[in-house]
């Protein structure tokens, strides 16, 4: 099995709109998924992530350091799966109820190994 990231990406937060039964309608689905995924033994992790934080970058021999929201599009949560190959991750994604309250984003990204990083 192969290792990839799924980070969930979305503008502001599509489940703002739900009213407070949809939302925990939402929050059942999508966490029964999760725990069917680790029961299966295809899902390593998932967390939702605080909507602050910061990029830190380097160049002319300095950092800086600012918001991230260049863009009104955010990663707001992650899943750290395992699939056989790039179409079972996609279709792992597809599968996510949380498509089915809202407009939202996965980038599947394959975790390249490497010897002695860890």
């Amino acid at each position: 099995m192969k290792e990839f990231m799924l980070f969930i990406r979305n503008e502001g937060n599509p489940v703002v709109k739900l009213s407070p039964e949809q939302l925990q309608e939402h929050v059942q689905k999508v966490g029964g998924f999760i725990k069917k995924m680790v029961e299966d033994g295809k899902m390593k992790s998932a967390q939702p992530l605080e909507m602050e934080g910061r990029i830190v970058s380097f160049e002319s021999g300095s950092f800086t350091d600012g918001p991230f929201n260049e863009t009104k599009e955010v990663i707001s949560g992650y899943y750290h799966i395992f699939a056989k190959d790039l179409d079972e991750a996609i279709t792992i994604a597809k599968s996510d109820p949380r498509f089915e309250d809202g407009q939202w984003r996965i980038e599947i990204r394959p975790i390249m190994k490497v010897d002695e990083i860890n």
